[in-house]
């Protein structure tokens, strides 16, 4: 297995954006990811099954990122990051959930670890109504 890639990511950018461009630049199509850092703003998703779509949550102040935990895969032929966020805030209260966009980097870095063997595509799942590996 290699060693990860390491990047800081640019500040004031949008989390997502940042990590979708930065595997499309690379050609990174399937691997893990790993987010630390600061955030001065965050958008979280939390699923509703029963209802088989996401609700977002705004939390506009600074925020730790206490972990950041992904994957790269692609959807329909592009590299697609799905990450999920642990934070907190100046008192040390812990929040979480789906990154949505709309998470603003104050600070951060990302180790994206390549992946072996054949690549993960996402493909609709009734059962769920989410996109997952076929």
């Amino acid at each position: 297995m290699s060693a990860p890639h390491l990047f800081r990511l640019p500040k004031d950018a949008d989390l997502l954006e940042a990590l979708d461009a930065i595997c499309r630049d690379k050609g990174i199509t399937h691997a893990t990811i790993t987010v630390i850092g600061a955030l001065s703003r965050a958008s979280l998703g939390f699923y509703l099954q029963d209802e088989h779509r996401y609700v977002s949550h705004e939390v506009d102040k600074p925020l730790e990122v206490l972990a950041g935990l992904g994957s790269v895969s692609l959807k329909e032929g592009q590299p697609f990051v799905h990450l999920h966020l642990t934070l907190s805030d100046a008192t040390g209260a812990a929040l979480g959930g789906h990154a949505m966009p709309g998470c603003r980097i104050f600070a951060a870095e990302a180790a994206i670890q390549t992946a072996e063997g054949p690549e993960k595509h996402r493909v609709f799942d009734e059962a769920t109504g989410l996109f997952l590996w076929g």
